[in-house]
Parts: C-alpha cells; sequence; structure tokens
C-alpha cells in the first residue's frame, strides 16, 4: 500500500503542523506501509527524506511573503495536480492548514475520485483576520469538509469548531449531524520515542531542577511570567535550569535579565539550537517538567506536538490550558495566574514523590493515546473505509 502525504513544506527543523504529519508517516512506515512526502517543490520517499532532510529544506519566508502567494498558489497546486494524475497512489492524507492550496488540491482529488483524508494540521484562520475572510473561510470549511470521505483533528475543541461552523451557516437534520460527527476523527500526533519508565525516579531525582521549554519562547506575557517565576525561585534559594530548546527572541531576553540581575548564581537559562523533533528527546529527558504557553486559541494543534513530546519524556505539563490528553492534577497542571503557578514550580521541586507519580502517569497516557502503533492502526482503519 502507497501512501501519500501532501503538505507545503516538511522541514525537520522547526515548528508547525508539517511535524503532525510527519509523526503520521513514522508510524505508517513502521507498520510496513509504503509512505512518500509530497510538496510543490518535491516528492520523495519518507526513509530516504529522514536521513537527507538538509536537501529538502524550504524557506518558509520566501513562502509565505504576499508577493509570491498567487504565483504560489497557481504554479503549486497545478504542480501537486498533474504529479498526482502521473503516479497515483492507494490514498492521500492533505495537511490542510492554507484554506487555498490544499482546500484546491483536495478538490481536484475529489473530482477524480482519489481517496484522501483531509488533516488539520494547524489553526484553520487567525484571530486578527479580518471578518469578510473569516466568512469566506467558514464557507470553504463547510465545502472542503462536505466534499472528503474523511477528516482528522488533533483534538475534541477543534472538532466542535467545525460542528460549530456547520450548525451556524447549514441546517443539520438530526441524521446528518451524526454522519459528519462520524466523520471526523480525533488523531493525535504520534510521539517518536517514549521513554523506558524505570529510568524516571533516577532522573527525577538528579539536580538541577530542570524546567523545559521547547520551542521558541514567544510572546510578551510568557516572558513576564517565567521573569517573575525566577525572581521567586531565587528568593527561595531554588537552583533552578530552564531549557529552550529553540531560544527565540525572548528566550535571550530572559537571559540578559538572569545575568543583569545577578541571579545567575541559582537560575540558568540554557537556550539549545533548534533541532529535530527526534533529537529532542535527547533533552526532553534531561527535564523535570514542561512548559506550554497558550498565548493565542485555545485549540491550536501545534501545542499538541509539544505536550505529547512532554508527556512521551514523562515530563508533567505545565500549561495555560487544558486539551484531551491533559488531566489537571494528573498528568499535568493547568494554572490561570502567576500565583498558582509559581507555587506548583515550588512544591514540586520539594515534593520529588509527587513528581514521580504525575510523570509515571504522562507517560501511561503517552503509551494509551500516541504510541506509533496506536496512532499508524488508527491512521490505517480511516484509510480502510475512504
Amino acid at each position: 500500500m502507497l501512501v501519500r502525504l501532501i503538505n507545503d513544506q516538511f522541514n525537520m527543523i522547526g515548528s508547525g503542523g508539517q511535524h503532525r504529519l510527519l509523526s503520521f508517516a513514522e508510524a505508517l512506515v513502521r507498520l510496513g506501509i509504503d509512505i512518500e512526502l509530497m510538496s510543490p517543490y518535491f516528492r520523495c520517499n519518507y526513509n530516504y527524506f529522514k536521513s537527507h532532510y538538509n536537501d529538502f529544506y524550504i524557506d518558509k519566508h520566501k513562502l509565505y511573503d504576499p508577493r509570491n502567494r498567487l504565483k504560489f498558489f497557481m504554479d503549486n497546486t497545478m504542480l501537486l495536480y498533474k504529479e498526482m494524475l502521473l503516479s497515483p497512489s492507494d490514498a492521500y492524507i492533505i495537511g490542510l492548514p492554507s484554506p487555498l492550496l490544499r482546500g484546491f488540491i483536495s478538490y481536484l482529488t475529489w473530482m477524480r475520485k482519489m481517496p484522501y483524508v483531509l488533516d488539520f494540521g494547524d489553526p484553520w484562520f487567525s484571530p486578527s483576520d479580518p471578518v469578510s475572510w473569516r466568512k469566506l473561510m467558514d464557507k470553504l470549511l463547510i465545502n472542503f469538509i462536505n466534499l472528503a470521505p474523511a477528516i482528522m483533528v488533533p483534538n475534541k475543541w477543534f472538532k466542535e469548531f467545525v460542528l460549530l461552523t456547520f450548525k451556524r451557516h447549514v441546517h443539520l437534520s438530526g441524521e446528518k449531524l451524526v454522519e459528519l460527527e462520524n466523520k471526523i476523527h480525533i488523531v493525535y500526533p504520534a510521539s517518536l520515542n517514549i521513554v523506558d519508565k524505570s529510568s524516571i525516579r533516577k532522573r527525577l531525582d538528579g539536580d538541577p531542577f530542570t524546567i523545559v521549554h521547547l520551542g521558541d519562547l514567544q510572546g510578551i506575557t510568557t516572558l513576564k511570567l517565567l521573569t517573575h517565576l525566577i525572581r521567586q525561585l531565587h528568593l527561595r534559594n531554588k537552583k533552578v535550569t530552564i531549557m529552550v530548546i529553540g531560544g527565540g527572541k525572548y528566550a535571550m531576553a530572559l537571559k540578559s535579565y538572569v545575568n543583569l540581575h545577578g541571579l545567575d548564581d541559582k537560575i540558568s537559562i540554557n537556550i539549545i539550537e533548534p533541532v529535530t523533533r527526534f533529537n529532542a528527546y535527547e533533552y526532553l529527558m534531561q527535564g523535570h517538567i514542561g512548559l506550554s504557553f497558550h498565548e493565542g486559541m485555545y485549540w491550536k494543534p501545534i501545542n499538541e506536538l509539544k505536550i505529547v513530546d512532554y508527556l512521551s519524556a514523562g515530563l508533567p505539563v505545565l500549561s495555560t490550558h487544558s486539551t484531551d490528553i491533559l488531566i489537571n492534577n494528573y498528568n499535568s497542571f493547568i494554572f490561570n495566574d502567576s500565583y498558582t503557578f509559581v507555587n506548583f514550580i515550588i512544591n514540586i521541586i520539594d515534593n520529588r514523590d509527587i513528581l514521580e507519580r504525575i510523570s509515571l502517569n504522562a507517560v501511561n497516557i503517552a503509551e494509551t493515546c500516541c504510541s506509533l502503533s496506536n496512532v499508524g492502526r488508527k491512521i490505517l482503519s480511516i484509510l480502510k473505509y475512504i
């Protein structure tokens, strides 16, 4: 069986919904499925791509430059479609953050009666978009979902968002609503490496206590929260490392803050250059807890990738928002103010037994919801009926 995954980019280093599709590729390959990645710039076997990913890097700034968008849409829609006609596969999974490019690819695929699944790996629109544009996006969303044989979404909130969009614009009978609900499948990104639970206690007993943030630090609110945390930890004489895998300007600002205020005798900021999602586990498994700050839409799927990686590494998640696989005080702690955030971290530093229990629960959830075998089998069951 040959399955092709379509996206506008597949950059192994960096963030974005493409990592969700790449995790699906890994899960399906482990089950013996032939996988090809397909973008407007290349088509290649997934295993070859994984060992030569630097050869396929795409400059996102050039890709999304407003001056290039119309040409990009026209040229690359036709290019992808031509490739699909010349060499069809048994099924397609079409990543769909871009309403136009991949939406119309899905439309052309439907016209040719090719089996495909739409996967939502990024938000459908931004809250800053004009109202007129969001209305157009609502109509396109409804049209593309009506046509698609099956839909995959990253969490229950995205599914509810889709259902609410339909209810707002389309009259659905009870039967049609059930049909729509059955068509939309919640599929979590696959974990690439789940930690051995027997190693967790030894790691958690180690010092300094390490707080991990996967990805660039983004947003002034996040920076203010972390500077407040650092001050409080220093006052309470706690030796802590904050590891930022990715960096960004706010990570550099945080490091400068610690140095300028003489806090570096107890607090260290360790900034790691961006790495692939496979290599990120090497650093995650040095940590004690993981941070997930949601400054945008609460169902933004990219945060799901980060959360899955934390849980898989046995890191309890401290998050400003809940999601399907986060259970407050079981494998995570959901906070909405700096006081509870700081107090939880201080309490967990002083109570490693509690930390171990939550860490083991994190791994249990990862094994149940996000293992490569479970995710791969779920995708295959969806492909079987399209």
